[in-house]
């Protein structure tokens, strides 16, 4: 029998009540207020770090009411080693991968993940060396992630820790990552790599390592001149007028001056550094140009850009079924079928159910599954993450590559940011302002950096702003682009474009494809004096700006 969970209090109502219109409040039928009970009861282990030779068993613990709309219902497990074979004992210490099915009467089955580890000897405590002992590992791999391990144990004791998944999934990544003499990052801690073993996991037994076996090698490198990058240079280089750099400078000096939020700026034209300053404090010291913060949604176009390489690969076309790529949509009855032009452009239908956006559930893609038929896909705009955290899955599908991994690989490491720190697809990344700015050269370029293709010119073209007719229908007049934001120009118009996204920490990412120009400022939120400073920093920019070629 199936060992129960603490029962969570029905959420259905204050879900439905706050995706709700001020205007009027919607409320949603008696089916679907039992299907998201259903689909949000949680389903776990009694223990998830244990001892022996049997897994643990599982832990479902339905309401009244979902076992009176659904059940009665199967429980069953199937356990994966860290080589993805399915094993029916723990033979051996090290991480399991636990695949439950739930299988109620009336409903479809539910598929949930759980991550397990069978340790040496239980920890005396959550300390490098206890853990070391206990996971029966290389302390090596201890020693490289002792700043995670803290910001993960928050010092608790050991025998507390084995009922914590999040805890346990940081067990199963330090034990399959590799050792290398590189600091991690969240590209490469512990967490991606237990991500990327449940990719593994995930595309072997669903076949999708047979329908996409061919590893992604992108970004192209291209043959003959290297598009431009952003580099050193001078005044006239860049095409500004002669002391335009000090006149930006002192308005970002007052604006430091008078504001509670310390920030760095990167201002670039034709390639060329105008301006690359920090300013203020945080946290009692200086503020630097190397120093992270926090990019909010600008994560959205650099997971779009994630998607759109596997487009420009010919692996996936934005008209395809996310079906196609996402076994856990297939065979379910629905309206209308997510296109992956839905993903990223917030017409997916994805806003009411915010756990379908946590970039960290290596099952997403089934909870996803099960309120699939509720969605109402193409039926409007609302902003979400959701659509962002499904394309990762997509992405991580056909690539056989995690997200956080992929993001390095083909894409961070290729245009040189090494100050950029991201793992999830809609709002964790942080980086500096140099690094932003050599993400918004590649966009201006239409694809390219240096001597890499990232995107083609014509695919670079659908990410950018537009009317939505494609995904809302012909009467759409709402505008967006693939993970881009920003003034759509009329049919005819010479106006040049352009984009960038905003951000809940008032980060600026901004791309002037006339005018050449890259505008970045990275900070942690928004400061007492924003709307103050803000039009006279844009306005010392534009009065810099020489027309001549």
């Amino acid at each position: 029998m199936a060992h129960r969970l603490p029962r969570l209090l029905p959420a259905a109502l204050l879900l439905a009540a706050a995706a709700a219109p001020a205007a009027a409040l919607w409320l949603p039928s008696p089916e679907e207020i039992a299907v998201r009970g259903l689909i949000g009861t949680p389903v776990g282990f009694r223990e998830y770090a244990f001892t022996g030779d049997t897994f643990p068993p599982v832990a479902f613990s339905p309401s009244p009411e979902a076992e009176k709309f659904a059940g009665p219902f199967k429980v069953a497990a199937a356990f994966y080693d860290r080589d993805a074979r399915k094993v029916d004992r723990p033979e051996k210490p090290g991480p399991y991968f636990a695949v439950v099915t739930i299988t109620p009467k009336t409903r479809p089955p539910l598929t949930r993940y759980a991550t397990l580890y069978r340790v040496v000897t239980p920890a005396a405590a959550a300390t490098p060396a206890d853990l070391s002992e206990s996971l029966g590992i290389d302390p090596k791999r201890i020693d490289r992630q002792t700043e995670l391990i803290a910001q993960t144990t928050k010092g608790r004791p050991a025998d507390q820790l084995r009922y914590d998944q999040r805890y346990v999934r940081l067990l199963a990544g330090l034990a399959v990552m590799p050792l290398t003499p590189e600091r991690p990052t969240k590209q490469t801690d512990a967490f991606a790599y237990e991500r990327q073993a449940w990719v593994t996991v995930r595309r072997r037994i669903t076949g999708l390592d047979k329908e996409f076996p061919r590893p992604f090698d992108g970004p192209a490198v291209i043959k003959g001149d290297p598009a431009p990058v952003v580099r050193a240079g001078t005044a006239a280089e860049a095409g500004v007028k002669p002391g335009t750099a000090a006149k930006i400078d002192a308005v970002l000096t007052d604006w430091a001056a008078n504001d509670d939020q310390a920030f760095a700026v990167c201002v670039v034209r034709r390639g060329v550094i105008v301006l690359h300053k920090a300013y203020g404090t945080r946290d009692g010291k200086p503020m630097t140009v190397s120093t992270p913060s926090w990019m909010a949604s600008v994560t959205k176009p650099m997971a779009a850009t994630l998607m759109l390489m596997l487009v420009a690969d010919g692996r996936v076309g934005l008209d395809d079924p996310v079906e196609t790529f996402v076994p856990a949509l297939r065979g379910v009855k629905v309206r209308k079928p997510l296109l992956v032009r839905h993903l990223a452009t917030h017409t997916n239908g994805l806003e009411e159910r915010p756990a379908n956006g946590d970039d960290t559930l290596n099952d997403l893609e089934y909870r996803v599954a099960d309120s699939y038929p509720l969605l109402k896909v193409g039926r409007g705009w609302a902003y979400n993450g959701g659509g962002y955290a499904l394309g990762g899955k997509v992405v991580e599908n056909v690539s056989g590559e995690a997200v956080p991994l992929f993001y390095k690989r083909h894409l961070l490491d290729p245009l040189g940011c090494t100050g950029t720190e991201v793992a999830g697809t809609h709002a964790d990344a942080f980086s500096v302002p140099l690094d932003m700015a050599k993400f918004g050269q590649m966009l201006l370029n239409k694809g390219a950096y240096g001597q890499y293709r990232f995107l083609s010119p014509e695919v670079f073209g659908q990410m950018l702003p537009r009317r939505l007719t494609a995904e809302l229908g012909p009467d759409a007049t709402k505008t967006f682009g693939f993970g881009l934001d920003g003034p759509v120009p009329p049919p005819g118009s010479k106006a040049g474009r352009t984009f960038g996204h905003g951000a809940a920490s008032a980060a600026t990412f901004s791309v002037d494809v006339e005018n050449e120009l890259v505008v970045i400022m990275t900070r942690n939120r928004m400061g007492k004096n924003q709307d103050k400073y803000n039009g006279k920093f844009w306005d010392a920019i534009r009065a810099g700006l020489d027309p001549k070629p």
